[in-house]
């Protein structure tokens, strides 16, 4: 029997190899325009992790903020992680993070965090919908986010660019209850 269990092991663990070199993470990085102004879309990694924490210190909640080891840790599988980001002339302005599941399926928005500035929304609604666009091209059929209760206006947002409600649950992590929503990739 443990022979039988080790045979399906190794075959799982080879579907799994299998459906990462068939579906990837991978980020092409482009030039882009929002009202008007250039930006530069691209994948964010280990060294733009000082950036990032700006970006949070400037934009989140003191509570919310999340430090280089945070980032490092969420970061550091390329296979299941994909954090971008929006720069203008060179400075970060805002960045999105995902993770994804072993086959590929569910995406869950880790991380979303824009600079305050007058086209704040329209850049976030910016990278959602590439985040989306990258779930769709490597198969994914749900992106999911959990909001904290209390941040009505987050929560308003994933809302208004197509996010449905899918549960309320307490979340050991931080402590509180979240409201997770969820985005069916093949209804964009």
């Amino acid at each position: 029997m443990a022979h039988t269990l080790k045979n399906i092991k190794e075959r799982l663990a080879n579907k799994i190899k299998v459906i990462f070199q068939d579906k990837s993470l991978d980020f092409d990085n482009k030039d882009i325009v929002i009202n008007g102004v250039d930006y530069f879309l691209c994948r964010n990694v280990i060294s733009t992790i000082p950036e990032m924490v700006a970006v949070e210190q400037r934009s989140q909640s003191e509570e919310d903020i999340w430090n280089y080891n945070t980032f490092q840790l969420r970061m550091r599988d390329q296979k299941k992680a994909l954090y971008f980001g929006l720069r203008q002339d060179d400075q970060l302005i805002g960045f999105i993070g995902c993770r994804v599941n072993a086959s590929m399926t569910r995406m869950r928005i880790m991380r979303l965090s824009v600079l305050p500035y007058p086209d704040r929304e329209k850049a976030a609604v910016t990278l959602v919908n590439t985040l989306f666009d990258k779930a769709a091209e490597t198969g994914v059929r749900s992106v999911f986010v959990q909001v904290r209760t209390g941040q009505e206006k987050l929560g308003e947002f994933y809302r208004n660019i197509g996010f449905k409600k899918a549960e309320t649950a307490k979340n050991s992590e931080l402590n509180n209850e979240v409201i997770e929503y969820q985005f069916l990739v093949s209804e964009k």
